[in-house]
């Protein structure tokens, strides 16, 4: 009985003090109530330095953009391009010099980075257009502008908070994106820059704050303001229907150039041959995904995602984003991805499935590309201020989810010559402490173990 009794409290101590272990593991306020996957590994000699509920399904927020861009990275390569041909259908006009009978097509391929802020140097999509033409001699179209989108499933996922979809960094994936798929609105008169056709405006003052509310495929837009009626006043939001504004701007374009437009219905002849105007190339594919791991950009994430699957939904890229990984030993069962960003708060992957990815990709021969798409702490992107002025300051490269209650890193530990020595990944979800704690916590833990 005695024996039994030793046996009992030695049990009893050891279950306590994993209790007491996992309660303080990070050291913020409310870990005991928080779900935290910790894997850490020394890519050197092989040894996992910290694997803590590594199996544990977590939501990544935008850690989430780290599969993506390995997933593109390998079924493409750096140098892929996204190409929007533009061309003429129909004939030239014999009766009138200058004069095109039939439209003007645009055929969109997902390319998200049309006119985009984030590629000055590329901008001019209208301009390069209305060029092509004037290269052709052509003065007049007699149809229409068209533009065709082999996209299903466009716009804004389903599985997104409604309170997303009208920001900024809830611009919906298109077919046609077009100036990263937002504009300017001015609450006060109304007005949008550009000019977004169908909107819907309603403004209601609010004593709480500023807000801005549109449903997924809606047209309407309530901007909920202090200040109403403050003509200075300026905020982004999210295009409905950006072919729609393109086709606007680009027939503004053409006029100004002396190209008319007659925006009528045209019938083509089937066996009539197209005509190139201008074919669009995007940047690089590095060039992108380094762009959205540093700024976080959903869009480009979500156009990322979809460019393995061309034409087909964004339920049979995720499956063919599973089964590369899964086709080189990475068990990606029990994990569930509805996007390609982040933004859906219904994701779970593991740390340690993260971690196999990071693994596989430092050992690819894609290696230095791909540890260089990830921003550098206390240096760049959404890690400038993480571990700044510390001995890991440059060393360690980590993509950073946030989401309510959610914080999650993922990434490298560096040597002297850039090469991969360590991978991180660390998800914390469901805190109740303010978010700063927990990044100061996670910050302790890579100097504890990486130095």
């Amino acid at each position: 009985m005695k024996l039994k009794t030793t046996i009992f409290a030695f049990a009893l101590a050891a279950v306590c003090a994993i209790g007491a272990s996992a309660q303080s593991f990070l050291g913020f306020d409310g870990e005991e109530s928080t779900s935290i996957g910790i894997y850490i590994k020394d890519l050197e000699n092989g040894k996992v330095l910290i694997n803590h509920n590594s199996d544990l399904a977590l939501t990544p927020a935008s850690v989430m953009k780290v599969i993506t861009t390995a997933t593109a990275l390998s079924i493409h390569g750096p140098e892929y391009t996204f190409n929007t041909p533009v061309v003429l259908t129909g004939e030239k006009s014999t009766a009138k010099k200058g004069a095109w009978n039939g439209n003007l097509v645009i055929r969109a391929c997902g390319d998200p980075t049309i006119e985009s802020e984030n590629f000055k140097s590329r901008l001019g999509f209208c301009d390069s257009i209305a060029a092509g033409l004037r290269r052709l001699g052509i003065t007049s179209i007699s149809g229409k502008i068209i533009v065709e989108q082999n996209l299903s499933d466009a716009g804004p996922i389903a599985q997104w908070e409604i309170e997303d979809v009208a920001w900024p960094y809830g611009a919906g994936l298109f077919g046609l994106n077009y100036k990263d798929n937002t504009f300017t609105l001015y609450p006060a008169t109304k007005t949008t820059k550009p000019h977004v056709p169908g909107l819907k405006i309603e403004v209601r003052k609010s004593s709480t704050g500023n807000d801005l509310i549109r449903g997924v495929e809606s047209d309407k837009l309530v901007v909920y303001a202090r200040d109403p009626n403050n003509k200075k006043w300026a905020l982004s939001s999210t295009m409905p229907d950006p072919a729609a504004v393109l086709k606007e701007e680009l027939k503004e374009t053409l006029t100004k150039k002396g190209i008319a437009v007659a925006d009528k219905a045209v019938t083509v002849a089937a066996s009539s041959k197209d005509k190139t105007v201008y074919r669009h190339r995007s940047p690089k594919g590095s060039e992108i995904m380094r762009s959205l791991m540093v700024r976080s950009d959903n869009l480009f994430a979500e156009g990322m995602l979809r460019s393995i699957a061309p034409g087909q939904t964004r339920k049979n890229a995720i499956a063919r984003e599973k089964e590369l990984w899964a086709s080189r030993g990475i068990n990606s069962r029990y994990t569930i991805i509805n996007d390609g960003s982040g933004l859906t708060r219904a994701n779970r992957l593991s740390a340690r499935f993260i971690g196999d990815v990071l693994e596989y990709m430092a050992g690819s021969e894609r290696a230095g590309i791909f540890t260089g798409f990830f921003p550098r702490a206390g240096k760049e992107g959404t890690l400038r201020s993480f571990l700044s002025k510390t001995p890991l300051e440059g060393k360690v490269a980590l993509k950073t989810g946030s989401v309510s209650s959610v914080q999650c890193y993922a990434g490298y530990k560096f040597n002297d010559d850039g090469k991969p020595t360590h991978i991180v990944v660390v998800l914390v979800n469901g805190f109740f402490c303010p978010r700063a704690q927990v990044r100061k916590s996670i910050e302790k833990l890579l100097l504890d173990n990486l130095q």
